[in-house]
């Protein structure tokens, strides 16, 4: 009897676990009613303003212009803020095709020792198939995720935020590594190395 009280209570913790774990690292709700992917990070013995230029460096270089860019930068508060998109594609007959651009806010806060940031603003732009048989934007038409359900149906959305959150989890994987090493472009020492191709 005692066993099997034991084994009930260390599959209910491993169960209440996992599901606090699978929440810390997904998409939720902010104050404004708006879908947002939250995260704090601790860089111990790194001071704000080397955290400031990492994520600086981060903003302007890690990704192409149309995936990620720098908007604004606030020194004074250690805050930057970027504005991104990816592409959401679904599957045709024999081929993958754009059904969307989701476009995002992200959100980047430091502090010495630690630094915090966020996606948020998620909004689809949806894609249509134009007289010339190509996939291009629908004019003036912006949906934001929070009123997806009602305007892009449960399977499209359920799609869409799927997207979102991987989306967010790469991205956030390329800046924790920024943040973890020096920015700056490598230091050239001006010595020409040469490639033998005799030895190999």
């Amino acid at each position: 009897m005692n066993k099997i009280v034991l084994l009930i209570l260390v599959v209910s913790a491993f169960s209440i676990t996992s599901v606090h774990a699978q929440n810390k690292d997904s998409l939720s709700f902010d104050e404004r009613n708006k879908y947002i992917y939250y995260q704090v990070a601790e860089e111990t013995k790194v001071k704000a303003d080397t955290l400031y230029e990492r994520a600086l460096h981060f903003l302007k270089n890690a990704f192409e212009n149309d995936r990620l860019k720098l908007s604004k930068e606030d020194k004074d508060k250690a805050i930057l803020t970027g504005k991104g998109g990816f592409m959401v594609t679904k599957k045709a007959l024999v081929s993958m095709q754009d059904d969307a651009k989701i476009t995002f806010n992200m959100v980047i806060e430091v502090k010495d020792g630690k630094y915090r940031y966020w996606f948020t603003d998620f909004a689809a732009i949806p894609y249509r198939r134009d007289r010339y048989a190509n996939f291009s934007p629908v004019d003036g038409k912006k949906i934001p995720l929070e009123q997806g359900l009602r305007k892009l149906g449960q399977k499209t959305l359920d799609d869409y935020l799927e997207q979102t959150l991987i989306n967010c989890r790469n991205i956030s994987g390329v800046l924790k590594t920024y943040m973890q090493k020096p920015s700056g472009t490598p230091k050239n020492d001006g010595i020409k190395r040469s490639v033998t191709t005799k030895e190999w």
